[in-house]
């Protein structure tokens, strides 16, 4: 049984009316997850973009320590810091598309001679949830072993390392611990010990007199030589102790008493960060001063070793297969480690040349977590650790007066059209014409709620350039329609004939809007990427709901005629 078509648009008018007006969105609070409710005002909850409600302002520190001491140059590293920027920024803007906003801005700011990356992102339920996707350093490193041995020179640059964490750190204490995140790939590590003097490593007991004259919330001065001794396991296997050396600061977070054993005893809290007086890898650099990381990387993939265990594969782009066949060739016989996040994952003996551009990472996964690291590994691998410095509300840059505005502007324009089309065509096409205009706008008014969609200023103004071009449409029907009753066609005849032949102008006009559309959402910046979004919604429904539904009309209102 064929279902007429007028029943359609009746049921898809009626969905969209309810959507609008009694769906709402409340927020689980254990997913933080936006999901549909039932309500009596479902107009409040259209979600409204950056610009017309605010929302957050994210600042991001660029760890460039490790490059601030590979180039010496300051235009090699200006043009480096350039690259990593970009990398970011691009990576970035996937992350946050992955959570499904389409309203946000993302770009370099400039702060006391520092280049910072700010992320402003409105409209979203979870922002937890969106720092910590944002803000994730899956910082992907290639180094190889550290063969120089220790300088004064080499002592200074560390030691000046430590006193530059600790100016950051007294600067900002809650950022202390995050400002070496991910560096223990230059062994810089963060340290936080609970316990009596006894219980805490050489440097403390050591130190004691300091420390036990030393405030709550007190930071040290840098403290340099033994800070513990750990056991290790030489070639034959045999146990041996290593000094751990090198320059140490810490945070006293709280000093008290406590019943031990039947003994009262000072218990100490404290927050260290431990600079080793020697890095035992150094970045992987070729003959052209090129450094092999994260800014190289193309995709990655699961495989399987020679003896069928699980690894990930990295791929790199053509250059980055120059740098790696260079780097292989020359360091046949020696290690190279490869660094997630600051973390070794495996260290191979370069056994040959290897120059198909593939490095393969074979740290004892499963093939569950193999999966899950190169999913986190095409997700946007950073060529530099980013560290969050501020985080405040931000105002709308226009606010709701704009937004009321443009609605009013869309209101206008929506009678004027209603009014041209009366003195063209008559008062039937008038009425006809309104009836489809509000068809469509209430039923993209329910994909908007569906969908969750951020209503934003150029959103509206797409929304109301469509209305215009989907009178376009109407306009080419009645022509066509005028020209077929000329003709001395029956009414019918000429409306199924009309439509017809005005297809294909229609199809074309919309077909090349389209094209733009897609180049301002695919290429352009966040606010022509909304625009072009929802261009492309409105071209759609153009066609599926405008034309079809004025020639169902047509015979609606003309059947008396017949």
């Amino acid at each position: 049984m064929k279902i007429n078509k007028k029943w359609i648009f009746l049921g898809l008018f009626l969905i969209s009316l309810f959507l609008v007006f009694f769906v709402g969105r409340t927020t689980d609070p254990l997913t933080g997850k936006r999901q549909l409710s039932i309500t009596t005002n479902g107009v409040k909850y259209f979600r409204k973009g950056l610009d017309v409600s605010g929302g957050t302002r994210l600042v991001y520190k660029i760890g460039y320590e490790k490059y601030e001491q590979l180039y010496t140059s300051s235009a090699e590293l200006n043009a480096v810091k350039k690259t990593i920027e970009e990398i970011i920024l691009k990576n970035i803007d996937q992350r946050i598309s992955k959570l499904g906003v389409s309203d946000y801005k993302a770009y370099v700011q400039k702060l006391d001679e520092q280049n910072y990356i700010a992320v402003e992102i409105g409209g979203i339920a979870d922002l937890d949830q969106a720092k910590e996707i944002i803000g994730k350093t899956l910082e992907l490193e290639f180094k190889l072993e550290n063969k120089e041995p220790v300088t004064a020179t080499s002592l200074a640059s560390r030691k000046a390392i430590a006193q530059k964490l600790l100016t950051e750190s007294k600067a900002n204490p809650e950022l202390m611990a995050k400002a070496v995140e991910g560096r223990a790939s230059d062994n810089i590590f963060v340290g936080f010990y609970s316990g009596t003097l006894d219980q805490l490593p050489d440097i403390y007991k050591n130190n004691k007199n300091r420390l036990i004259n030393m405030k709550n919330n007190e930071f040290s001065s840098i403290i340099d030589g033994l800070y513990t001794r750990v056991n290790t396991q030489d070639a034959l296997g045999n146990q041996t102790g290593v000094d751990l050396k090198g320059y140490t600061f810490f945070q006293l977070l709280d000093k008290g008493t406590a019943m031990l054993s039947g003994k009262e005893e000072t218990v100490y809290q404290i927050l260290d960060i431990f600079v080793q007086d020697k890095v035992n890898w150094v970045q992987a650099v070729d003959n052209n001063g090129n450094v092999l990381n994260g800014a190289y990387f193309r995709f990655a993939n699961t495989s399987t070793s020679q003896i069928g265990e699980p690894v990930v594969a990295i791929n790199f782009d053509e250059k980055g297969k120059e740098i790696f066949c260079n780097l292989t060739e020359k360091n046949i016989g020696s290690p190279m480690a490869i660094f997630i996040g600051g973390n070794l994952l495996t260290s191979p003996v370069i056994q040959t040349k290897i120059c198909g551009g593939t490095a393969q990472i074979d740290g004892s996964f499963t093939v569950d977590s193999a999966k899950e690291l190169a999913t986190s590994l095409n997700d946007g691998a950073m060529p530099a650790p980013l560290i969050l410095m501020q985080e405040e509300k931000i105002n709308p840059s226009l606010g709701t007066n704009a937004l009321t505005g443009s609605l009013i502007a869309g209101l206008i324009g929506f009678i004027a059209i209603a009014i041209l089309i009366f003195f063209m065509y008559g008062f039937k096409k008038m009425i006809l014409t309104s009836i489809v205009l509000i068809v469509f706008l209430a039923i993209l008014a329910g994909f908007m709620k569906l969908t969750d969609y951020a209503l934003s200023l150029s959103g509206i103004a797409a929304i109301i350039l469509a209305i215009g071009m989907g009178v376009d449409a109407n306009i080419l029907i009645y022509e066509r329609l005028r020209e077929e009753l000329k003709s001395g066609k029956s009414m019918e005849g000429s409306i199924d004939s009309a439509k017809e032949r005005s297809r294909s102008a229609i199809r074309d006009g919309q077909l090349s809007t389209g094209l733009i559309a897609l180049l301002l959402f695919t290429m352009g910046t966040n606010m022509f990427k909304g625009f072009g979004f929802m261009m492309l919604v409105t071209l759609v429904l153009t066609l599926l709901v405008n034309v079809p539904l004025t020639k169902e009309l047509l015979h609606m209102f003309y059947d008396r005629k017949k």
